[in-house]
């Protein structure tokens, strides 16, 4: 487990479900990383303007609000370079291949374990 632990970097967790994003938020604890929550792509884009987060994880459909594709455009319209990995339990490939294309560094599929998540997080932030 050493190998994806962090070392205090801010992470923005984006899901409209409360109980992932707990869950999330905790394990990423567990891990090293300083977490913060949001639940929509709104107040996602409003956090990422006001403060620095190291990586963002996405969820990619939250209704009723904007997706994580359009959440992360949003971003790196005044953020450019803005870390991302998209979590999601839904393959709808068109999206995901434009949140790719924008910068979003890999996916990872719900459910994920620690190490799943652990590794994604490690990896985005290296690369």
């Amino acid at each position: 487990m050493e190998q994806i632990r962090g070392n205090g970097e801010h992470v923005l967790i984006v899901d409209d479900d409360g109980l992932l994003r707990q869950l999330a938020c905790e394990m990423l604890k567990t891990l090293g990383y300083s977490v913060a929550s949001v639940a929509s792509g709104e107040e996602a884009v409003s956090y990422v303007g006001q403060n620095h987060a190291h990586l963002v994880l996405l969820d990619m459909q939250m209704p009723p609000g904007i997706n994580g594709r359009e959440t992360y455009e949003r971003m790196l319209a005044f953020r450019p370079g803005q870390r991302a990995i998209v979590v999601s339990g839904f393959a709808d490939s068109v999206e995901i291949s434009r949140i790719m294309q924008l910068g979003a560094s890999q996916l990872v599929k719900k459910p994920y374990t620690l190490k799943e998540l652990g590794l994604a997080v490690k990896t985005a932030l290296l690369g």
